[in-house]
């Protein structure tokens, strides 16, 4: 059991490290490519001043709700729009989102819910109206859970607009600033915002992953 122990807890510092050697992997390429070929530059400017902001809008309303990341569209949005305008675009955005997903999803549900019911006898599981709240913020709040996942499976499991809606967008909103931040920091070269943008995303990852283990802990003392 101990042996178990160990080898859960290394393999968690060892992707820790993986994540950490990747990023410092990014800034490096990302410095040799600025300074060998001009590639970055070419990048940043293209995006700050060549790209239409009604394509990028069009886009980044559309591609996410077929499981495009949503995390490339935050980043460019900082660097086209900056820290408060893409912030403001973001706060938009997801609403959009979450309420698209769930007109999409609930017929979905409902037509799914009678296949099984008179073709297969089968019930398909609801959250338990008393877990509804809990089990929606932490669904939301896991880290590595696709964007676009988020927004119809809750809507398929049964669960009320209230948590599809306000809930995904306050708990999602708070995890997509610090891409938008991200992306300001690269386009100004500004290794400091850099720097904050990672440290928010590594404290958010920490304390979204402490409030999972907390819930299991918790449902698993319930059974």
């Amino acid at each position: 059991m101990s042996h178990f122990q160990v080898s859960t807890k290394g393999k968690k510092v060892l992707v820790g490290l993986s994540i950490l050697l990747i990023i410092i992997g990014v800034v490096v390429l990302g410095k040799y490519l600025t300074i060998e070929y001009e590639y970055y530059q070419k990048v940043i400017s293209y995006i700050d001043e060549s790209m239409s902001p009604f394509i990028y809008i069009a886009l980044m309303l559309f591609m996410p709700l077929i499981g495009f990341p949503i995390s490339v569209f935050l980043i460019i949005g900082g660097i086209k729009f900056g820290i408060f305008h893409g912030i403001l675009l973001w706060l938009l955005v997801l609403p959009a989102h979450a309420l698209i997903g769930f007109y999409v999803a609930r017929p979905l549900r409902n037509f799914l819910i009678r296949i099984f019911r008179d073709k297969l006898d089968y019930r398909i599981p609801e959250v338990p109206e008393n877990n509804t709240a809990m089990f929606s913020f932490v669904f939301l709040a896991i880290p590595g859970i696709p964007y676009a996942v988020k927004n119809y499976m809750l809507p398929l499991a049964g669960v009320p607009f209230r948590y599809c809606v306000f809930m995904n967008a306050i708990i999602q909103s708070v995890q997509g600033i610090p891409f938008i931040v991200l992306g300001k920091s690269v386009a100004d070269m500004d290794m400091t915002l850099f720097y904050v943008a990672i440290l928010f995303l590594l404290m958010v990852f920490i304390m979204l992953r402490y409030l999972k283990k907390w819930y299991e802990d918790k449902i698993g003392g319930l059974r």
